[in-house]
Parts: structure tokens; sequence; C-alpha cells
């Protein structure tokens, strides 16, 4: 029985099994093969407190592959960041080159395409998720609509412990403020000292490894990994390793914070 109880536990704080209320944990990913030959790796799914929803996996694309044609979502959300390849990303009607750290917003109403243009396997971070403020498609246009950018266009702020790339801060069909930048961290820098902040947080680990605090804990966290954080729990992050260290850090703003 002790033994059945550790793995259930296990399971729950470093796995994609799905929840009522997400955890803050350190989620690896579960390899969930496709019709053919696409790839699916689970991270997340479950609920959190501003979340009905919230599904974080990669899909991989064979060379030449595109996703399967969907109508477009009237009650959800798409984030989608490029791991490794090249896409061909279209919304709607508009259609984009994106590489490795490209970045889609896919508004709750707006068709998406995704085509791997690559003579190799591409990966892409989806992250899908449905608000309990509800849509707001009026707002979301007005912030500027859904978005996509490459890697090479993000503006860099350099210092000499980190650099910044804002990728977008704005109103989206799920929130009021919808805010997203990477950071590249030079080697045993830390990004902040323990903090706590009411908005949840979504950490992609692009490159390297570090190690992540949350709460009075400290988790290993790797290139590969996916982290969330509930609101409130205190968090820092250190590059441990000799090399940068580079993740997308993604915060959502809800109504409640108001």
């Amino acid at each position: 029985m002790k033994t059945a109880l550790l793995i259930v536990g296990a399971l729950l704080v470093g796995s994609a099994a799905p929840t009522a209320d997400l955890p803050s944990a350190v989620y690896k990913g579960i390899s969930r093969p496709t019709e053919k030959g696409r790839e699916r790796v689970q991270f997340i799914k479950g609920s959190t407190l501003d979340l009905t929803q919230l599904e974080v996996y990669t899909f991989t694309l064979k060379a030449g592959q595109a996703n399967q044609a969907q109508p477009a979502a009237t009650d959800a959300e798409e984030l989608i960041v490029v791991k490794e390849g090249s896409l061909a990303a279209t919304i709607q009607d508009s259609t984009k080159i994106l590489g490795p750290g490209g970045v889609m917003l896919i508004g709750a109403g707006d068709k998406q395409r995704l085509r791997n243009v690559s003579g190799a396997p591409t990966t892409y971070y989806v992250l899908r998720y449905k608000s309990k403020d509800g849509v707001d498609r009026q707002r979301a246009q007005a912030g500027g609509g859904s978005f996509m950018k490459d890697w090479g266009q993000f503006t860099v702020v350099k210092t000499d412990k980190k650099e910044t790339r804002p990728v977008f801060d704005r109103p989206s069909s799920m929130f009021r403020r919808f805010e997203v930048h990477a950071t590249m961290l030079m080697p045993g820098i830390a990004s902040h000292p323990p903090h706590t902040h009411r908005t949840e947080e979504i950490i992609l680990m692009t490159q390297g490894r570090g190690e992540i605090l949350i709460d009075k804990n400290a988790h290993k966290a790797a290139a590969g990994d996916v982290v969330f954080l509930e609101a409130n729990v205190p968090h820092a992050f250190t590059n441990t390793g000799k090399a940068p260290c580079g993740y997308f850090a993604i915060q959502w703003h809800s109504n409640a914070e108001k």
C-alpha cells in the first residue's frame, strides 16, 4: 500500500497526470505517439486558480507534415513556441516562417495551420487554455489581435548578468493582460531573489539547466522541462550550469487581481 501511495504522489508532482488543481512543480513530458508518425508529449493537463483548463504539450511533425486541420476554437486560446525546426505558421490568412524561439498567439475564434518546412522533424510547444473570466474577442482585437513573430525579431535587452527579450505584453481574448518574455541567464546568476506575485506563471526551459526554488524546496530544471508556479508561491530561479540558461516566462493577469 505504501508503494502504491508513493507512486501516485510522484505522478502528481512530476508528471502530466490530470488534476483538478495543478500544483507548483517541474513537469516532465510523457510521450504519446499519434497517427501518421506525429508525436505528442504531454506535460500538464488540469485547472488552476484562473484557468478552467490548462494543457501544455509538445507536438512533432516530420519533414513536410502539417498539423490536422481543425475548426477555430471559440472558447480557448493557444500560445505556440517553436522548440526546434521550422514552421510555416498561418493564422487566418496570414502566414509567417517561424524558427526556434518563434512565437504565435492564436486568439479564440481564429483559425491556425502549421506545416513543417524544414528537412528534419520540427517540434513546438502548445499551451492551450480557457480563462475563468471568459472570452473577449473585442478586447483582443483592440490589443492587436493574434500574434506571430520570429526569434530574430525580438528586441534584446542586455546586462552583464542576462539577456531579456520582451515578446509581448498585451490584452488577449482570454486575459486583460498577457505577458511573455524570454530570458538568457549567465552561469551562476539568479534571475531575482525569492519573491511572490498574484499572477500564475509558466516557465518553458529552452536551454541549459538550473535550480528553481518553489516555496522552500529546490528543484532541478533543464532544457525541455516545463515549470508551473501557482499564485502567491515564493519562487526564484538560478543558473547552476556552466553555460547560459534560457527560458520563456509566461504570465496571465485575471480580473480577480483587480
